[in-house]
């Protein structure tokens, strides 16, 4: 694992250490995506809820990464540089899998 980590000059690192993803055990806010739809055009519909019930619903690139939507949730937040983010069925990503798309979590 460790070799796998340090390969492309440590690119997985680096993106991990960038994105807005928390790491688990870490205080951070809790976001659920509730809905991901793929559209015509190539874009994507993001539909996601804080703990409080509200929903916000932001349209990405269907390549979009979970990186993306972490930092989307991290700005919609405004008070927390990382988020968790709750994909009911498939688990939260953590930092690891922040240059996974979202079509592919």
């Amino acid at each position: 694992a460790a070799l796998e980590l340090r390969a492309n000059g440590g690119r997985v690192i680096r993106e991990a250490a960038a994105s807005h993803l928390a790491l688990a055990g870490s205080h951070a806010p809790v976001f659920t995506v509730q809905d991901v739809v793929v559209q015509e055009g190539g874009t994507l519909q993001v539909v996601a809820h804080n703990l409080a019930g509200d929903s916000k619903t932001e349209v990405f690139l269907v390549h979009a990464t979970l990186a993306d939507v972490a930092g989307w949730l991290a700005e919609w937040h405004g008070r927390s540089r990382t988020v968790f983010i709750d994909f009911p069925g498939h688990g939260a990503p953590s930092p690891w899998d922040s240059s996974k798309t979202v079509v592919e979590w």
